[in-house]
């Protein structure tokens, strides 16, 4: 499906809108009232994608929302959130904390899509033989990198073969999210009990505004942000997202461009993967353009707070959509891999970063164990979410490596997005191509493990 071209009305698209933000509000008032929620530190954007799954189309069809549109609006939405995230940052911070942390996140993706691909062979030769062996990395997309890009890398290979790949690459992004946050919080119990915790010696010290989500008093809400445009002139967060939305049109007027290129040069199997590819353009074009404001001194127009705001509410429509999305069908005719995937993917990440994080990190190896856990089977905000249980007033330097490390990790995830393609580019989608990509993997993994280990920033003993 190409989620530029699909025909949408206007009453379509209206109607999508109030539905999701209705949806956000109920995710809102269930975390605000429900303890099993609150327990569990569920956000509302998951809480809120899960109701409209339960009444939406693929359940009680209580209400129109075709998992065909809601796609449309992950891919999207996908796209403008790396957008705020490139024009948000104002400086680059590296050191052994953000650069061990980057490379944690790529060793998870690479594990991942590993352990993917061996199920999918397995089940390819013994008990289906039909089966679309891609669907192993999927894993990786989903579980590390969450549901706009493995629903955007899935649809692009329906062409190849993958029914409803999309479908099940928010499928297992949804999996994901539970064990980031149930499985999770059972870690932070059992390492607060077990002291493992550096700031942290019972649970007590969650807030009951944390457990809701809510507020209560105006002395303890953080600032959203800055105004750096005058009212009079234009609303600053409509300058925001103008300036988001700018650079969305120089993507696509980019990825048109190099699309246009392809197809003249006769490689017509690397479209669908450019369009793909359409996230990574916008947030580099986004970077070009930060630059650029902050060399010629103009990057005062940009307020980090706001930014960061416009991108929270993207990533907020995105997950609801996502969850909403997922279809049931799909889910029957993929269970096999998806509970085989899953079962493993989940323990393999945890166990690994667990193995890592008290190796590659000199302090606060537990805080940085659970960030990278929901980061890695959820998204950067479900790993901040937990966090913040062990690291309340974010006292660590450990969200700040999470969130430049996790820009780092993006590019050196950049090649790993491009080795997933390498069935479809040069191997016709055969088997062969899938058995080379696996050996790329293990090949990537030992090389980072190695250069990991030559820089000094890894041992092999565990440290006291």
């Amino acid at each position: 499906m190409n989620s530029w071209s699909i025909n949408l009305n206007l009453q379509d698209v209206i109607l999508d809108f109030m539905y999701l933000s209705s949806f956000l509000i109920i995710g809102t008032l269930l975390r605000r009232y429900v303890r099993f929620f609150q327990r569990f530190l569920i956000p509302n954007n998951l809480i809120g994608g899960f109701a409209a799954l339960l009444i939406g189309s693929q359940g009680l069809g209580w209400i129109d929302l075709p998992s065909e549109r809601l796609g449309v609006y992950v891919y999207h939405f996908l796209a403008l959130t790396f957008i705020a995230l490139g024009l948000r940052q104002e400086k680059t911070h590296w050191g052994k904390g953000p650069l061990s942390k980057g490379i944690a996140s790529l060793t998870s993706y690479l594990i991942q899509g590993i352990i993917g691909l061996l199920v999918a062979f397995l089940l390819m030769y013994t008990i289906k033989p039909d089966l679309f062996i891609g669907i192993g990395l999927i894993l990786p997309l989903g579980f590390g990198m969450g549901p706009g890009l493995a629903y955007t890398m899935g649809s692009s290979w329906e062409q190849w073969g993958f029914e409803n790949g999309g479908l099940v690459g928010l499928t297992i992004a949804a999996i994901g999210y539970l064990y980031a946050f149930f499985v999770g919080m059972a870690l932070i119990n059992w390492g607060i009990r077990n002291g493992k915790s550096t700031l942290i010696t019972n649970m007590d010290h969650i807030t009951v505004d944390v457990r809701t989500g809510v507020y209560r008093s105006t002395d303890d809400q953080p600032i959203a942000g800055r105004l750096p445009l005058t009212t009079g002139a234009v609303e600053s967060l409509s300058f925001h997202l103008g300036l988001i939305g700018f650079v969305y049109f120089l993507t696509y007027l980019f990825t048109k461009g190099l699309t246009s290129w392809l197809d003249q040069a006769g490689l017509h199997d690397f479209i669908a993967t450019a369009w793909a590819f359409h996230f990574v353009f916008g947030m580099l074009i986004a970077l070009i353009v930060r630059k650029v404001l902050d060399l010629t001194g103009r990057s005062y127009v940009i307020d980090r707070g706001l930014m960061s705001r416009s991108m929270g509410t993207f990533l907020d429509f995105l997950v609801v959509g996502a969850v909403a999305a997922i279809s049931l069908t799909v889910v029957v005719n993929y269970w096999e891999p998806i509970l085989i995937m899953s079962l493993l993917a989940g323990p393999a990440t945890m166990g690994m970063l667990y193995w890592i994080c008290w190796r590659a990190f000199d302090d606060y190896h537990f805080e940085r164990f659970i960030e990278l856990f929901g980061e890695m089977t959820g998204s950067i905000n479900s790993g901040l979410v937990l966090l913040r249980v062990t690291d309340p007033e974010f006292e660590t330097p450990v969200a700040e490596d999470a969130i430049y490390g996790g820009g780092l990790a993006l590019f050196l995830g950049i090649p790993l997005l491009i080795t997933l393609n390498v069935p479809f580019a040069f191997y016709n989608n055969s088997v062969e191509g899938y058995w080379v990509t696996l050996g790329i993997l293990v090949g990537y993994w030992i090389l980072l493990w190695i250069f990991w280990r030559g820089i000094g920033f890894l041992s092999f003993k565990k440290r006291a």
